[in-house]
């Protein structure tokens, strides 16, 4: 059951008056799958594999520790908009993470930051299910060893699905491979993405 999502849907319809069709809508709020306020990471079981550590952290507590690695990962795949600053909003993200709309997953190498994935969190408005869209998924060259990222991408789809997540949507850029590992990994070609930058 979820109150909170009936009480946002009563304040919208304060002053109508109560019909069937306004009380069927109230009724399926309640159904309605909805995630917490504050996702708590600490709740969920970090994962080790092969020497590295795979878990759940909150952006709030690294965003200097995770700007080098945001860094690699522009240099590495953006190519594209290089004409533009890397310039990432890290106040949107905490933000974003306090409404339980964001969750960041890390990859940790002795203690040391090696590769993360940012998933943004949302309601369809066309199925009214939760989806996650990746914002990143990235590990350091370096660390790309036996099958690391692979283990980083179930770790993620384990933790969502619980969550209540119903679809993952990712994008992967040409100047790589991730496409084909992601289609192996049973994830859909289901568009193309076509962008253009205008010089600044």
């Amino acid at each position: 059951m979820n109150l909170r999502l009936l009480v946002a849907a009563l304040e919208r319809n304060l002053g109508n008056t109560l019909t069937p069709e306004l009380a069927q809508g109230l009724l399926s709020t309640l159904q309605q799958p909805d995630l917490n306020d504050r996702i708590n990471v600490e709740d969920i079981p970090a994962e080790e594999y092969e020497g590295c550590l795979i878990l759940a952290e909150r952006i709030e507590d690294l965003v200097d520790e995770i700007k080098p690695l945001h860094a690699a990962h522009w240099a590495e795949t953006e190519s594209y908009r290089h004409g533009i600053e890397l310039n990432a909003d890290y106040d949107y993200m905490v933000n974003a993470e306090r409404q339980g709309r964001f969750i960041l997953f890390t990859v940790r190498y002795e203690g040391t930051l090696v590769g993360n994935c940012m998933m943004y969190l949302s309601k369809s408005t066309h199925t009214q299910k939760w989806v996650a869209e990746e914002d990143t998924i990235f590990i350091l060259p370096e660390y790309r060893k036996g099958r690391l990222g692979v283990r980083l991408i179930r770790y993620v789809e384990d933790v969502l699905r619980n969550m209540g997540i119903s679809e993952i949507r990712i994008t992967v850029k040409t100047v790589n491979t991730v496409a084909k590992l992601m289609m192996r990994m049973g994830y859909a070609h289901t568009g193309n993405q076509l962008t253009k930058v205008f010089e600044e």
